[in-house]
């Protein structure tokens, strides 16, 4: 049984990952409504700020791929040539 099945949704995942052509790797999130509004409150926000975000993501990548388990995808498609 899932997360959604049993009626409770992560508060973040992360949806894709791709090399873009300057050989950085982007990361798309889905980000649940819980989590914006205690982002915004954490971070004393009266809206979103993706700037922030990023900032954050930046700062707590190494905990954010260990708790999505994504690290072996994220190595092979580190691996890969730019552009791909």
């Amino acid at each position: 049984m899932t997360e959604e099945q049993k009626g409770t949704k992560p508060l973040f995942s992360i949806t894709s990952a791709r090399k873009n052509e300057n050989g950085h790797i982007e990361l798309e999130f889905d980000l649940s409504d819980e989590f914006v509004e205690i982002f915004k409150r954490d971070h004393d926000l009266k809206r979103w700020s993706q700037k922030k975000f990023d900032k954050w993501v930046s700062e707590n990548i190494d905990v954010i791929i260990a708790a999505s388990g994504i690290g072996p995808q994220l190595q092979a498609l580190s691996s890969e040539p730019s552009g791909e």
